[in-house]
């Protein structure tokens, strides 16, 4: 059975940045230096870790695992 996602909120300061929760970015492996692939669709920005990315799934791979886990948690 697959984690069950995490869900918070943050807001987007004067400058355009936005703080990913640490509980996320912990589960994550999120660091410094950390290198993120954005994907804007028409109302969410997805972040994937380039290395988990790398070779492995392509955007479209990511945005039907996207859609699934929305539907999952009512957002979609």
């Amino acid at each position: 059975m697959a984690d069950e996602p995490i869900i918070d909120m943050t807001k987007v300061s004067d400058k355009g940045q936005v703080v990913i929760p640490k509980e996320i970015r912990d589960k994550l492996k999120f660091t410094e230096g950390s290198k993120l692939l954005v994907i804007a669709t028409e109302d969410a920005v997805i972040l994937q870790r380039i290395e988990a990315v790398a070779g492995k799934m392509r955007v479209k791979d990511i945005m039907d695992r996207v859609r699934s886990i929305a539907g999952k948690i009512s957002l979609g």
